[in-house]
């Protein structure tokens, strides 16, 4: 190929290319416009996405705190939970508490008169009658009979006062009259009586035996005390609750220590009456048990330091004491006595006189109306007011109609027994109404039981309506129950059991000769000499009307 044939190809080449350049440099602009414009919307979808990421984020933080707000109002939910279990069992606690607080606050406001609580515990408060006024003055009232010191008819000294010699006013004699007066001054001597007895012998003068005059049975030691002496000394430590040590002051005292005896010699005295009492004791129990009514309760004491109890049998006319173990050991000197009864046995609800079932029981309405009273004044019921009244007017109507010799008729004692339930029934309802939506009742507790228990033994509380011979109450057994309070308040207790059986004795035997009108001083003498008092029995009402409910 020519050098102009490759020129012209060149040429030719040259001009292809130029075509070439120049077509393909506009789509390269365009190419650049399309690249630009890429940039560009990778620009914004980045920056969205940007965006769209930080909304994420966003969200996913969101999310997040939801999520921990959720667990918070979780946890929050629980704990609310919890509180709400808690708060309701302190609210019961404290439901509980205020029944426990107002059943404490109702023991304190109790006392002797609304409890079996003892006096001595009783908190001073002035005293309220329940006596209705009356146009009556204080004191004794027109045509009362009076009570003064009688003069004694054989005065053991009797000194003249006469008049002077001459008038006082005008100095002329005085002439005695007639008429005089007398006043007496009484007076005691403690005169100490010393009996002594000599003793002689003598020697037989055929075979020279010694024969000896001997002694009187009371002279047994160098120097005795006679049953003036010994009487006086059980009198005061059993009946008076004179202390052995104070005994022995006193008689050194009173003597000018002519007599001055040691405290063995004072046990020794009471040692002595204990055992020569026997057949006193007997014969007083022989008595009560003949009697139609016993009236029985029991008081603790302290024997070398641990409880112990004594037990009272008692009516109008007899008393016995017996030292036990045990409260519900109702033995008298080791014998069942109550099985032995027959008659109508007087109580205070203590529920081991119940296993005694051969025998007719009564319960003490005394006793009941101090625990009625409680209800009355502190839970302000009123069905607990009516019953008083109740009680009060039957046994009131009762006296009056034994003091007429009459007793209650048929339609009487019908009327009494249906009043006496109506009153309980009133009471059952006021009591449900009481405890209306309380889940704690235990304030309540006393008059429950009060009104179980007259409902169920009604019988027993009206024994004194529908029997002559029965009292409204067990007073004659809880008189007797004093005695033994202040022994002990004196002495503290007993130190062994021979002291509390010997107290046991002295007090029987004392306590009936009191009931018995007897001369006290004497009949105890009389005992240590081996002489039994004579008793009378206790006379019983007329039948009348003694229906069975």
């Amino acid at each position: 190929m020519t050098i102009a044939a490759a020129m012209a190809k060149i040429k030719d080449q040259k001009t292809v290319i130029d075509n070439l350049h120049i077509k393909y440099r506009d789509g390269y602009k365009d190419l650049e416009k399309i690249v630009s414009m890429q940039h560009k919307e990778n620009a914004r979808l980045t920056s969205e996405n940007e965006k769209l990421k930080q909304k994420i984020v966003a969200l996913e933080h969101n999310n997040k705190s939801e999520e921990k707000a959720t667990e918070k109002v979780k946890t929050q939910t629980g704990i609310i939970k919890s509180l709400e279990k808690e708060l309701a069992k302190a609210s019961k606690a404290l439901d509980k508490a205020r029944d426990s607080a107002d059943t404490l606050r109702k023991q304190i406001r109790k006392n002797s008169s609304t409890s079996d609580k003892p006096q001595a515990g009783n908190i001073f408060k002035k005293p309220f009658s329940t006596r209705e006024k009356s146009d009556k003055k204080p004191g004794g009232q027109k045509g009362h009979k009076g009570h003064t010191l009688n003069p004694f008819s054989n005065p053991t000294e009797i000194i003249n006062r006469m008049p002077p010699e001459n008038c006082t006013n005008c100095g002329n004699n005085v002439i005695p009259k007639a008429g005089t007066r007398s006043k007496q001054l009484v007076g005691i001597k403690m005169i100490v009586t010393v009996t002594e007895e000599v003793e002689h012998s003598g020697v037989c003068v055929s075979c020279g035996k010694i024969h000896r005059g001997g002694f009187s049975e009371k002279f047994v030691n160098p120097v005795n005390y006679d049953d003036s002496i010994r009487t006086l000394v059980t009198l005061l430590n059993t009946h008076t609750n004179v202390a052995v040590n104070k005994i022995t002051e006193l008689f050194d005292i009173l003597t000018d220590s002519k007599i001055s005896m040691s405290d063995g010699t004072v046990i020794n005295m009471v040692n002595d009456f204990s055992v020569k009492s026997s057949g006193t004791i007997e014969s007083i129990k022989k008595h009560i048990l003949e009697c139609i009514l016993i009236g029985v309760d029991e008081t603790g004491c302290r024997v070398n330091g641990k409880l112990d109890w004594m037990q009272i049998f008692a009516n109008d006319m007899f008393t016995l004491f017996s030292h036990n173990k045990k409260r519900g050991d109702l033995r008298f000197e080791e014998e069942d006595l109550l099985e032995m009864f027959t008659g109508i046995l007087l109580h205070d609800h203590f529920k081991s006189y119940y296993r005694y079932e051969h025998l007719t029981h009564a319960e003490c309405n005394d006793h009941i109306d101090r625990n009625v009273k409680a209800v009355a004044e502190i839970l302000k019921h009123s069905w607990a007011n009516k019953f008083r009244s109740f009680l009060n007017n039957t046994w009131n109507r009762k006296k009056e109609l034994l003091a007429s010799n009459s007793y209650f008729s048929d339609d009487e004692i019908a009327d009494i027994v249906n009043e006496y339930n109506a009153i309980i029934d009133s009471g059952l309802i006021e009591y449900e109404d009481a405890i209306s939506g309380k889940s704690n009742i235990r304030y309540f507790n006393d008059e429950k039981c009060l009104l179980k228990r007259l409902k169920e033994f009604s019988d027993e509380h009206l024994r004194f309506v529908t029997n002559a011979d029965v009292s409204c109450g067990n007073n004659v057994a809880e008189r007797a129950a004093k005695e033994i309070k202040r022994k002990v308040k004196v002495s503290g207790g007993f130190r062994s059991d021979k002291g509390a059986d010997n107290y046991a004795r002295a007090a029987s035997v004392v306590s009936t000769l009191k009931k018995q009108n007897l001369n006290i001083f004497g009949s105890i003498k009389g005992v240590f000499q081996g002489i039994i008092p004579e008793f009378t029995q206790l006379p019983t009402h007329p039948p009348g009307n003694v229906a069975s409910l």
